[in-house]
């Protein structure tokens, strides 16, 4: 079996591109980070046959405000690389986000995510769009929250910390990823069905890693208070690991540094 993994240095890339090279499979990696951009996908399938591209690479975060860069890597890129597997028959398999849901969205990030399912329905009837929900795990990406809890002294959860999210474990995420390259739904969730505060998630982190947490009443602006799961969309069903497990794996192989 041969893939195309775009964004294959980001968090969830290189977990699955380690997971699937176990596996036997035959891996491209396409990442920024190592000189190769995802919209180059499209000339490789005119020259190579591959069985699927798991499509991850994108701009992140709700706050992230450069909306040229965002319209760039998340739309005219996905389009491109849409077109192309449906054009080569090409099973596409790409992330998405609870973001995408539009009772979540509060940022061109939401809304990029959103176009994307809306235009692979039409145009690439046979991708499939996995919906992660805060995905986690350890050596966490930068700038996340637990990657915040883990490296720095002392983190503000804003809000009170009571936002409510589905914190998902890396390795489920992974399952979600490889499920989707069989499935013939067009959209599917990987959401760990345990919904909990923000400040409970960061509580869990205190238990194995010293971290001062100090709870701020308001809120950030475009942040959403509950990140709500459409349970319309079929939820990959998995043994989601319990946040208290995944923390605890999370802390243990993570390599910290203090900031």
């Amino acid at each position: 079996m041969k893939i195309i993994v775009t964004g294959s240095d980001g968090f969830i890339g290189n977990n699955l591109c380690q997971v699937m090279r176990n596996k036997g499979v035959e891996v491209t990696a396409i990442d920024r980070k190592n000189g190769t951009e995802a919209d180059e996908v499209p000339g490789i399938l005119r020259h190579t046959y591959y069985d699927a591209v798991i499509h991850l690479a994108a701009q992140t975060s709700v706050f992230n405000d450069d909306n040229y860069l965002i319209e760039k890597d998340n739309i005219s890129t996905f389009m491109k690389i849409a077109d192309a597997c449906h054009r080569h028959g090409t099973k596409l398999v790409y992330a998405s986000s609870s973001t995408a849901n539009p009772r979540n969205t509060t940022s061109m990030y939401g809304i990029s995510k959103h176009f994307d399912e809306q235009y692979a329905r039409v145009y690439c009837l046979s991708a499939t769009g996995v919906r992660l929900h805060n995905v986690y795990g350890p050596n966490p990406r930068q700038g996340t929250l637990l990657y915040c809890l883990l490296n720095k002294a002392a983190v503000s959860l804003y809000n009170n910390g009571e936002n409510m999210r589905c914190f998902t474990y890396i390795d489920d995420a992974i399952k979600g990823l490889i499920y989707a390259m069989t499935s013939d739904l067009q959209l599917v969730n990987v959401a760990n069905p345990q919904v909990i505060p923000v400040r409970t998630f960061a509580r869990e982190v205190q238990k194995y890693h010293m971290v001062d947490i100090t709870l701020v009443p308001r809120r950030r602006e475009l942040d959403n208070p509950s990140q709500e799961v459409d349970e319309r969309i079929f939820r990959v069903p998995l043994h989601y690991t319990p946040v208290s497990r995944g923390v605890q794996l999370s802390v243990a192989g993570t390599k910290i540094r203090r900031l």
